[in-house]
């Protein structure tokens, strides 16, 4: 296998080129063998080349709980105080390690993708943070 890494978008290129001529290679093959290593090495050009920036964390979760039909009632019950999840989804009040950890605990929400900093809004209702 004569394999390197891919330094160029002329690299990227040419393997891009190699993979599609492997896509449809046997499992336990040789070409096989070689497609898997060739995507790996496209994985990590691409994870370089193009990072992709975590989501803003509320509206992660918004994304998470519209897929599942949660209702702000339901991360209430969660949370045990309807308020706290109604100023979380408002940018209120942040969402804390311990918020975070019920919503893995519940959901299996991934808690890497509330990790993103954030700025939070001015309280509307002019009762500050908790």
């Amino acid at each position: 296998m004569d394999i390197k890494p891919i330094r160029t978008p002329e690299d990227y290129q040419l393997v891009l080129e190699m993979i599609d001529d492997l896509w449809t290679s046997k499992e336990n093959t040789k070409d096989y063998d070689r497609f898997e290593i060739l995507t790996l090495l496209i994985e990590n050009y691409e994870r370089e080349k193009w990072p992709i920036d975590l989501a803003h964390p509320i509206e992660a979760l918004k994304y998470y709980m519209q897929q599942d039909g949660a209702s702000i009632e339901d991360l209430g019950a969660i949370l045990g105080d309807l308020t706290l999840a109604r100023k979380i989804l408002d940018k209120v009040v942040p969402l804390t390690l311990p918020v975070i950890y019920q919503l893995y605990k519940h959901w299996k929400y991934p808690p890497v993708s509330f990790l993103n900093p954030y700025k939070l809004i001015s309280d509307p209702v002019g009762e500050g943070l908790p």
